[in-house]
């Protein structure tokens, strides 16, 4: 970490020696030498991510920020990235265009040779891995950390609290980092494997939804804690009931659906309390902006907003996963799944329509199917709604999906091979 720290130094003495000189200056010249010796001495690429109030370079808070490292970070954080990445053999060139362009007023970011990449959180779309294919080390070491904080905070142990802060925390700087979290969503290999893998599915997917929908910053760790939590109360529900591979009995069903109330009784009474938002989150998972779902209560108005929002990647991700009774679902056939309960206005157009940007389902050249059952190629996104592109059916004819023209969209199509069930 201290080469590491070196070349920090070096690239925010790069950026104040820019906004002090011109361009061409033999001090901006040499402060990019110097950057690019300590980058090549290191060997290894370096991404640095802002998470609040702290710096985050590879995964590992930075204890001591140079000013001038954290005044280049806030430059970009003005224009929305988040994060920034600079590989191995970037060059005193690429590392002087690259400021020259972020100071000097042409407003791109993005130069450097092509080795030098700014920008914001993303989700990409999953990869398909095969069921043998070992989990990356950043989403494998989680998930024990997501067994020990369910499994505490299903005892009511504030320990359970503090380990989903530390996995939420980690989440968010793996994230930032640009590291694929989403893509192994694996097979069911038994109670805990499921109930842990979903669970930080679904935080990874909140934290990357809530902030493209730009919930504040502030609120963000709470959505992510909730969405973490959204399940606890199935820690309490029998591992022969949630891997039934058939359908189950009324009783069985009263079981499992009890477990949205169950976790909110947990979260209320944790010592020294919670944000609220997490028992309202794990009560309201499954209710629906029309009133159904469960739990059921006289005269309650609709979910919470968060509740929506975790309720699109918790029914999203329960898709994408195999379970005893089906195989998983493709990323098509799981968000198409999320649009006709959009059409049904049970789950929120804005919510569903960001989930399909972050798994780029709703980018020019996808092909869609419309409510007339016709085939179509997306030409032009949305402009107020992203689920009503500009479409071009067979012949070549352009369709103006806006709302008010009869037509929708009703399922993104298979891209490759159904994953089964």
């Amino acid at each position: 970490m201290a080469e590491v720290a070196r070349f920090l130094r070096e690239l925010g003495t790069l950026y104040r020696a820019r906004r002090m000189y011109p361009r061409g200056n033999e001090q901006v010249r040499k402060a990019a030498e110097r950057a690019a010796e300590t980058l090549s001495e290191l060997g290894c690429r370096v991404r640095i991510a802002r998470l609040g109030a702290n710096l985050v370079v590879e995964n590992e808070t930075l204890q001591e920020t140079p000013s001038s490292l954290l005044a280049l970070m806030e430059i970009l954080g003005a224009r929305g990235q988040e994060a920034l990445h600079i590989e191995a053999d970037v060059g005193a060139e690429d590392l002087e265009a690259w400021v020259e362009g972020l100071v000097g007023g042409g407003g791109e970011t993005g130069t450097g040779g092509g080795l030098i990449r700014a920008g914001v959180v993303r989700v990409e779309a999953e990869p398909e891995r095969p069921e043998d294919e070992p989990l990356p080390p950043s989403y494998e070491n989680l998930l024990p950390d997501v067994q020990q904080a369910l499994g505490k905070l299903s005892e009511e142990s504030p320990e359970g609290l503090h380990r989903a802060q530390e996995v939420v925390f980690a989440v968010a700087t793996h994230l930032a980092s640009g590291e694929d979290l989403l893509g192994p969503v694996r097979a069911l290999k038994g109670h805990d494997d499921y109930t842990f893998t979903h669970a930080l599915n679904v935080c990874v997917l909140a934290t990357a939804l809530g902030r493209r929908l730009g919930v504040p910053e502030e609120r963000i760790k709470a959505l992510s804690l909730a969405a973490l939590c959204h399940d606890v109360g199935k820690e309490r529900i029998p591992a022969e009931l949630l891997n039934k591979p058939g359908a189950l009995d009324d009783g069985e069903r009263a079981i499992m659906n009890a477990h949205a109330q169950e976790g909110a009784a947990i979260l209320l009474r944790l010592r020294g309390g919670v944000d609220p938002l997490l028992p309202v989150v794990a009560c309201q998972h499954h209710l629906r902006s029309d009133g159904t779902g469960y739990p059921v209560f006289q005269g309650g108005g609709p979910p919470h907003p968060a509740a929506l929002l975790v309720a699109v990647a918790d029914v999203y991700d329960a898709l994408r996963t195999v379970r005893p009774y089906r195989g998983s679902w493709t990323t098509e056939r799981a968000f198409s799944a999320l649009i006709q309960e959009v059409n049904r206005e049970v789950l929120p157009r804005r919510y569903v329509a960001t989930l399909g940007t972050l798994l780029e389902l709703l980018g020019e050249g996808t092909r869609v199917r419309l409510s007339d059952e016709r085939l179509a190629e997306i030409r032009e996104p949305g402009r107020e709604d992203l689920l009503c592109p500009r479409v071009e059916v067979e012949g070549g004819t352009l369709i103006d999906l806006s709302p008010g023209n009869g037509l929708r969209v009703v399922a993104v199509e298979e891209q490759g091979e159904a994953e089964g069930g």
